[in-house]
């Protein structure tokens, strides 16, 4: 983590596990795999590319990591960006968050 996301009011966490995510485009549930998390973000990544400004649905549910809280949260797509054949990094402002499964 460099001293740029320190200096956040809510600093990123790097963290690795399984998202579901859905969008009002999606009928069901996609895996994506995170990689960071804040108070009020996400970037995960996805298989598809995701239209920004999209409305999401987010589950991360850790399974045997403890150290990542389970939570469920709806945002929206702020980045879309193409890393690879077929993978997307995606950014996701999180505006309502609930903890607890």
């Amino acid at each position: 983590m460099n001293k740029e996301n320190n200096n956040r009011t809510f600093p990123r966490l790097d963290a690795q596990c399984p998202v579901l995510y859905r969008t009002a485009n999606n009928k069901g549930w996609k895996v994506a795999k995170m990689q960071n998390f804040s108070a009020t973000g996400i970037h995960m990544i996805a298989d598809e590319k995701i239209k920004l400004s999209s409305k999401i649905n987010i589950q991360i549910k850790p399974g045997s990591k403890k150290t990542i809280p389970g939570i469920k949260a709806v945002g929206k797509v702020l980045r879309c960006e193409s890393i690879a054949d077929d993978k997307y990094l995606i950014s996701c402002h999180l505006t309502d968050v609930s903890s607890g499964f």
